[in-house]
């Protein structure tokens, strides 16, 4: 069925998102990368509401002739799912929504899974447009006293398919946010093991996260 032409702006993310979840059960593609990643894990993509784009959205909104379907497209590029061309801004990614624990969702999260098909300087990760907002799995926040923090959303899902559930991540290394560290102190949380890649920038802002946190109280 198509979209709901009237929706306010989260519930058309949401429908999309269910769009993106269900063209994901359908690809074969993606679920070769997960695959490749160590991330087939049932839970994992149910729990996280994983997703596709490809190409496919368009068919699901009404035609943009008509006043409804102008209208829903303007809302999805207001909202940065669609483009200012009408193209998908996250064709061909996998698609992993942030969400609250009453699924507002606040940003998503698009990792092209084509590798070495992109072309040269195609940007690999994506968001939604304007500041990064809210903190994934934050259901962990409330079962855990001790956090990792990882720097990528596949990082953290890694962690969280091999058993260590009390992991979120930033937005890469400059990504930790006024959400996260209100994430930390509401929720009390005493420890963050930050698991940050282990490269130069990587070790840089993990040490000076290391740093913050502390001068919050928090080890």
């Amino acid at each position: 069925p198509p979209l709901a032409a009237n929706a306010d702006s989260q519930t058309a993310l949401r429908q999309v998102i269910d769009y993106y979840h269900e063209t994901f059960k359908q690809s074969p593609e993606v679920q070769e990368y997960l695959r490749s990643r160590g991330l087939e894990h049932p839970e994992l993509i149910e729990r996280f509401k994983l997703g596709f784009a490809n190409r496919t959205l368009g068919y699901r909104l009404p035609e943009k002739n008509r006043k409804a379907g102008a209208e829903l497209r303007g809302k999805l590029q207001d909202i940065g799912i669609l483009r200012s061309s009408g193209h998908e801004h996250f064709n061909g990614s996998l698609v992993v929504p942030v969400m609250d624990e009453n699924g507002i969702i606040s940003e998503v999260y698009g990792r092209k899974i084509l590798g070495s098909r992109l072309r040269k300087g195609t940007a690999q990760h994506l968001y939604l447009p304007g500041p990064h907002e809210g903190v994934w799995n934050i259901e962990a926040f409330k079962a855990s006293t001790e956090i990792i923090l990882c720097e990528a959303l596949i990082d953290a899902m890694t962690f969280w398919v091999h058993g260590f559930r009390n992991v979120t991540a930033s937005y890469g290394t400059s990504g930790f946010t006024a959400s996260h560290l209100a994430a930390l102190k509401q929720h009390d949380i005493k420890r963050v093991l930050i698991a940050y890649d282990r490269d130069e920038a990587g070790n840089k802002a993990a040490e000076q996260l290391a740093q913050k946190l502390q001068a919050e109280g928090i080890d």
